[in-house]
């Protein structure tokens, strides 16, 4: 694989686990006020449609296909992305897409599912996010360090030519 197709993929793959944890915390607040799973999930793809296009990622785009194809030829919403989930080589969403499915054909406890699956999203999110934190950290280290060895020998120059004259 090319740089710029794996860096275009992990790209790709980070928008998808970035989006996916407010996706399932906006379907478990539809599920959570009497909406049936087919009606919220066709409820967040309209709300997605609506949203301004700054801000799509990947995953907003897949989804409002999803709708779309849903629109054209009638095929369950829930199929559909299934079908996403399968197709994206993210485990995650993979993950998510089957618990959806599982629920829509045999009304397993969907609920308690997502909201344990939404919570172990949301903690890999926050753990990517310290990571890159750290990351920037590091980076920034050397930089700072060299501007601290010019701080010394700015106000310690005057003080060693002082001596030296003397």
């Amino acid at each position: 694989m090319k740089y710029k197709d794996k860096k275009k993929e992990e790209k790709r793959r980070s928008d998808i686990i970035y989006a996916l944890p407010s996706f399932i915390n906006q379907l478990l607040l539809l599920l959570n006020s009497g909406m049936v799973l087919q009606e919220a999930m066709i409820y967040i793809a309209v709300s997605y449609k609506n949203m301004d296009e700054n801000h799509y990622n990947v995953f907003i785009i897949s989804y409002i296909k999803i709708y779309d194809d849903f629109l054209k030829t009638g095929e369950s919403i829930l199929k559909g992305f299934y079908r996403f989930g399968k197709d994206s080589r993210v485990k995650e969403l993979s993950r998510v897409a089957g618990i959806i499915a599982d629920s829509g054909q045999r009304g397993t406890e969907l609920w308690d599912r997502l909201a344990a699956e939404g919570e172990n999203l949301w903690a890999e999110r926050k753990r990517i996010a310290l990571e890159k934190i750290r990351l920037s950290e590091s980076k920034m280290s050397f930089p700072l360090g060299l501007l601290l060895i010019a701080l010394i020998l700015i106000t310690a120059a005057p003080a060693m030519l002082q001596m030296y004259i003397n």
